[in-house]
């Protein structure tokens, strides 16, 4: 039997500053789960950040239609991590 190989790279939770809302105005418009990573946002001053890495979230659980739609949305946002 073979060993599966997981490539996946953990995003360095440990390493960042906790941002419970926007660093300019403090608020949080709302939040969107793109893959494994939940990402909060802020419209306003169009700029997103990390709140939580599911690393439970499995390739069969992911709604592609809904990354993609994520994925689009927060493109052009800054992501800002401390």
């Amino acid at each position: 039997m073979s060993a599966t190989i997981n490539n996946v790279i953990p995003f360095p939770l440990h390493r960042r500053r906790e941002f419970h809302g926007c660093p300019n105005c403090g608020k949080r418009d709302d939040i969107w789960q793109i893959g494994r990573i939940l990402w909060a946002y802020c419209e306003s001053h169009e700029v997103r950040w990390v709140v939580a890495d599911y690393e439970g979230v499995t390739r069969a659980t992911i709604n592609r239609r809904e990354m993609c739609e994520g994925l689009q949305f927060l493109a052009t946002f800054a992501e800002v991590s401390g």
